[in-house]
Order: C-alpha cells, then sequence, then structure tokens
C-alpha cells in the first residue's frame, strides 16, 4: 500500500500499537503514518506483500503474515540509530498480531527479525 491515509482508516484513535523489535510504542493513526514514512523515506521502492491473514474464531483477532522488500535508497532510522543508503535490497518477513473492534484495529504488535535487516544491508556482520 502506497497511501497511509488509506491504511490508517482502519486504525482506532486510541490504538495501542507496539513495534516489537523496536520496543516503540505507536499509539494511533498519526504514528501508524509517521512509522510508514519511516519505511518509505529507507526504501522509497518498497513493496509490500500480504501472504497470509489468520482471524480468530471470535473475529476479534487477526494475524497477518507479510513481506516487505525494497532497495535501500534513503536513510534508515532504526532504534539502532540511522543509517545512511547502502543501495542494497532487503526483505523481511513481519507478523501483525492486531485486536480488532467495530472494523478498528484498537491494539496490535508487530514482530520481525530487525538483524535480518541489517545484516542484509551489511550494515553489521
Amino acid at each position: 500500500m502506497r497511501d497511509p491515509d488509506r491504511g490508517a482508516e482502519v486504525i482506532a484513535d486510541d490504538c495501542a500499537f507496539e513495534d516489537v523489535a523496536r520496543g516503540e510504542k505507536q499509539p494511533g493513526k498519526e504514528a501508524y503514518k509517521a512509522d510508514y514514512y519511516r519505511w518509505r523515506e529507507a526504501f522509497p521502492d518498497g513493496l509490500c506483500k500480504v501472504e497470509n491473514v489468520i482471524v480468530s474464531q471470535c473475529g476479534e483477532w487477526a494475524t497477518v503474515e507479510f513481506r516487505n522488500t525494497g532497495t535501500h535508497t534513503g536513510t534508515l532510522r532504526s532504534s539502532l540509530g540511522d543509517f545512511a543508503p547502502t543501495g542494497k535490497r532487503a526483505e523481511v518477513r513481519i507478523c501483525s498480531v492486531m485486536r480488532v473492534k467495530d472494523g478498528k484495529v484498537v491494539e496490535g504488535r508487530d514482530y520481525y527479525d530487525s538483524d535480518t535487516i541489517v545484516r542484509q544491508l551489511g550494515l553489521v556482520d
């Protein structure tokens, strides 16, 4: 998705989201959009492909597996610091677990391996 406003439409204003790998809380729509722009700055050609969606029997919880790919041509801002462009491609698999109420995400967590990203970009050995 290349439209963060469209994505933010399903995020509750008081959503309690957490990026587990970065240990970062991302409350509400604006935090969702800020995270989108952070990733898009680092990987302007980035693509996100949804690979699997699993919904709980009660319909309150959803787990989404997806894959982000892109070329690191912009500054990557991370919990480890800011990294200048490397020109290398990265691919990361992400799992989001979300609680949905009245059609909006009210709580969630993203899980992924940040070490894989920095190794693919040649930022660590």
